[in-house]
């Protein structure tokens, strides 16, 4: 896929949205866009060994998995706050999520110190956590997509590994999702 930033202003011009210097509108193709961009900068970025991933790019959030489904990167664009969010989520379970967070925790500094003092850590319910960067969402162009798809390779180059050393079994990675969020589902 090309990365010329005119292909940006192109996706507004037929969607019918403006673009404004300081605020770009959020439209279907240009997310669409920006997700598969991303998608295929990081599958080229990650090396022969982490190519192998899935990715699910749905209405406002790319994931991306490897064995287990619920431990996931993501790169979530919250328009409220006009930020993105990219980071591994873990969503098996509470003690899955309990024994990843733990493990992650004893290697925070570390990881603070690789792969920079941004990234956070963080517990949001007994069955969910996160380790994930915050970065700004406009413009959603070629340049901000490159941008996510250095920090997923730095994640993913980083962190999976740990995912595979810390032999965390799977809590409820058979149970199936659903819901309507799964009709957004484009797998890559």
């Amino acid at each position: 896929m090309d990365d010329d930033n005119s292909d940006d202003a192109a996706i507004h011009q037929l969607s019918g949205t403006e673009v404004s210097p300081t605020r770009s509108a959020l439209s279907v193709p240009s997310r669409r866009q920006y997700f598969d961009r991303v998608t295929n900068q990081t599958r080229d970025g990650v090396g022969a060994d982490l190519a192998d991933f899935v990715a699910r790019p749905q209405s406002y959030l790319l994931k991306i998995h490897f064995d287990n489904e619920r431990v996931h990167y993501e790169v979530a664009l919250h328009d409220s706050r006009d930020v993105i969010e990219v980071g591994l989520h873990f969503e098996d379970g509470p003690v899955s999520s309990a024994a990843y967070l733990q493990y992650f925790d004893t290697r925070i500094v570390e990881l603070k110190h690789q792969l920079g003092a941004e990234l956070e850590l963080e517990r949001w319910t007994a069955s969910w956590g996160r380790l994930y960067y915050l970065i700004p969402l406009r413009p959603l162009d070629a340049a901000r997509a490159k941008q996510t798809s250095e920090l997923l390779v730095r994640l993913i180059g980083a962190i999976q590994p740990l995912v595979v050393s810390a032999q965390v079994p799977a809590e409820r990675a058979a149970e199936q999702r659903t819901g309507p969020w799964r009709s957004w589902r484009r797998s890559h």
